[in-house]
C-alpha cells in the first residue's frame, strides 16, 4: 500500500515537471536549430534594404530565421533600443540621426562602417544658376517659397530645418511628404525646364537620372555621415556570428547605386541582386565570419 501511494506520488511529479519543462519555452523566438530569431528593422528607403537584405541572406544561411520589421525610423529606433529589432543598418551619424542617438545612448550599439561620407543636402536640377545655399536668400518666389522635404520623421528634415535658419531663409518653407512624391516633383520641373530646391541624399538614382548638384554649404551645416550598423547590445550574446558580420560588413555606394538602378528598372528584384552581391563577395564574408 505504502509502495503504491509513493509510486503514484512520483508519477505526479513527474507529470509536473514535464509539463514545466514543455512550457518554458521562454519569451525569445527559437528556429529547430535552436537559434534565436533576429528581427532587422526596415524603413521605406530602398537603400536601406540592401545591406539589410544581405545580413538577412547570411543568417539565413547560418540557421537563422529572420523577420523583417518595417516602420518609420522614429520606430525603429524605439524598437532597436527596447531589444524588439535586433539590427538596424543605416544609422548616419555624426548629424542625420544624432537626435536618436542622443536620446537612446547605450540602448543602441554601433558597430561597423558600411560606407562613409555620401553626399547630401539641398540641391537643384543642373539648369539652376544657383550654386550654393546661400544663394537663395532673396530668390524664395522663383521656387514658390518651397523647399521639397521626405516623411517628417527623417533626420534630413531635421537638418534641413536648421539649414534655414542658419541661412536665413525665412521665406522658404519646407514641405513634408515622401521620397516617391519627392521624385515625382523632380521629374515634373526638370521635364519642364522649371526651378526646384529638394532634399537629395546619395546612394540614389536620383544621380543617375537627373542632372542634379548637391548646393555648396559655406556654413557647414550638412556635416557628412558615415553609415553605420546599430545592433541591441544583446546581439553580441544571442548571435555572435551575425554581430561579428555587421561589425565589418562594408558596401560601397556604388555597388549600392548600381543595385538601386537595376531594382528601379525592375532588371533585377532585390533578392536576386544582393544574393548576386553576396556571391561576388563570398571570400571576404567568408573571411569576416572565420
Amino acid at each position: 500500500m505504502l509502495f503504491k501511494r509513493f509510486s503514484i506520488v512520483i508519477s505526479i511529479l513527474l507529470v509536473l515537471t514535464l509539463s514545466v519543462v514543455g512550457c518554458s519555452g521562454g519569451d525569445t523566438a527559437t528556429d529547430g536549430d535552436g537559434k534565436e530569431e533576429i528581427v532587422i528593422g526596415k524603413v521605406p528607403y530602398p537603400q536601406e534594404w540592401i545591406p539589410a537584405n544581405i545580413i538577412k541572406h547570411v543568417a539565413e544561411e547560418r540557421g537563422y530565421s529572420v523577420k523583417m520589421s518595417e516602420g518609420d525610423i522614429g520606430f525603429i529606433f524605439l524598437g532597436l533600443s527596447q531589444g524588439d529589432i535586433d539590427i538596424y543598418p543605416d544609422v548616419w551619424l555624426p548629424t542625420l540621426h544624432k537626435n536618436y542617438a542622443d536620446k537612446y545612448g547605450d540602448k543602441i550599439e554601433l558597430t561597423g562602417i558600411l560606407y562613409s561620407k555620401p553626399d547630401m543636402g539641398f540641391a537643384v536640377p543642373d539648369y539652376v544658376d544657383i550654386d550654393s545655399i546661400e544663394e537663395l536668400k532673396g530668390r524664395a518666389d522663383e521656387f514658390d517659397g518651397r523647399i521639397i522635404g521626405v516623411e517628417p520623421s527623417a533626420g534630413m528634415m531635421l537638418t534641413a530645418k536648421k539649414t534655414v535658419e542658419e541661412y536665413g531663409l525665412e521665406n522658404y518653407e519646407i514641405m513634408e511628404g515622401s521620397t516617391p512624391a519627392l521624385l515625382a516633383e523632380l521629374e515634373k520641373a526638370t521635364k519642364n525646364n522649371e526651378p526646384m530646391v529638394f532634399l537629395a541624399w546619395r546612394p540614389h538614382t536620383m544621380f543617375q537620372n537627373y542632372d542634379i548638384k548637391v548646393l555648396e554649404d559655406p556654413k557647414d551645416v550638412w556635416v557628412l555621415d558615415d553609415v553605420f550598423t546599430g545592433v541591441h547590445p544583446t546581439l553580441k550574446d544571442k548571435a555572435p556570428d551575425i554581430y561579428k558580420l555587421v561589425q565589418n560588413l562594408e558596401v560601397s555606394i556604388e555597388d549600392m547605386e548600381e543595385m538601386l538602378d537595376k531594382m528601379e528598372s525592375e532588371e533585377n528584384t532585390l533578392e536576386e541582386l544582393t544574393k548576386e552581391w553576396l556571391e561576388e563577395n563570398r571570400e571576404k564574408i567568408d573571411s569576416i565570419l572565420k
